[in-house]
């Protein structure tokens, strides 16, 4: 076992591939202060030499070819057949080996599962039928998570905007305010027919700022339970108080309510990103999600449900 005691660090400066490299390597010195090799050591420095390379010239490192990888739930071997590259490839740029910028430029590609799914066709003869068929229901499974990610979550400066739960109604009250004022803008400005918020949407929208908020902020958006309804989820509450309106649009000029910056820009958030799809497109998209899914009709989809699926989404 090492003793740290005996461990040190020192500045060096070393010629990669003719890219000149400083960092901090490490070594170990015996009682008496001389130097002494470990095997171990000189792997952990070489890694951590050839990383740095590898970021300065832009390639991927080890952490983030194993992070592709697993996300298929492949094994080196099998990565790098489907890649159509060597059999130890892989292994050999996990464990430190700086790869060409071809094979890293197939491997930023696969981490796309829309280039995977092309790469699992065109190299198909590498591998078993089982493990065809596996990854292509896994790459399938990563295309929904893609499509689904339609919110830059990375807009939501965690330490400048406060958040704080509300009420789903007056989240529904926002989302109504926001999108139908976004439907008066576009009908001055073309001159067409206004096509506001229909209940059904809005449903939708409630469950889209539930997501958001579970995975940007890590607080519920608001208390009340969202239920599995036929139509995808659903809050009663909201939905009893607005459902006179059927399927017309909801044109009462419902007013912003004070919320806190954090949830007020994820409700903009959402209004531009889901609110131009669709109401029937965005049933499909809730239908095609685990939360849904796993959950009985009229049952109450959980917030753990949502969460863990919208972190996979986001990639988190």
């Amino acid at each position: 076992m090492r003793n740290k005691d005996n461990l040190r660090v020192r500045k060096v400066k070393v010629n990669v591939k003719e890219t000149l490299i400083e960092y901090d390597e490490f070594y170990l010195v015996d009682e008496k202060g001389e130097e002494i090799f470990d095997r171990n050591i000189e792997i952990e420095n070489d890694q951590r030499l050839y990383n740095i390379y590898k970021k300065k010239n832009n390639l991927l490192t080890n952490e983030e070819i194993k992070k592709i990888r697993k996300k298929y739930g492949l094994t080196q071997k099998e990565y790098a057949k489907v890649l159509g590259v060597g059999e130890i490839t892989i292994h050999r740029f996990e464990k430190g080996a700086i790869q060409t910028e071809a094979v890293d430029a197939i491997m930023r590609l696969s981490s796309n599962p829309d280039n995977m799914y092309f790469l699992l066709f065109q190299n198909r003869k590498n591998i078993s039928e089982s493990l065809f068929n596996t990854l292509l229901v896994r790459i399938k499974e990563l295309q929904i998570l893609k499509r689904h990610a339609l919110v830059d979550i990375n807009k939501f400066d965690l330490n400048v905007l406060d958040f704080k739960t509300s009420s789903a109604l007056d989240i529904a009250e926002n989302l109504i305010a926001i999108y139908n004022l976004k439907v008066d803008e576009l009908v001055k400005k073309y001159n067409i027919v206004p096509e506001y918020i229909t209940n059904l949407k809005l449903q939708k929208l409630l469950y889209f700022v539930q997501a958001i908020c579970l995975v940007s902020f890590k607080e519920k958006a608001y208390h009340e339970k969202i239920l599995a309804w036929s139509y995808g989820p659903v809050v009663n509450e909201v939905y009893q108080l607005y459902k006179k309106n059927h399927a017309e649009g909801i044109k009462s000029k419902a007013t912003i309510k004070n919320i806190s910056l954090g949830l007020k820009k994820v409700i903009e958030e959402v209004v531009n990103c889901y609110g131009p799809i669709d109401a029937n497109k965005l049933i499909d998209f809730t239908h095609e999600e685990e939360p849904w899914q796993k959950t009985k009709i009229n049952d109450e989809i959980t917030i753990d449900l949502i969460e863990k699926y919208y972190n996979k989404v986001y990639d988190k």
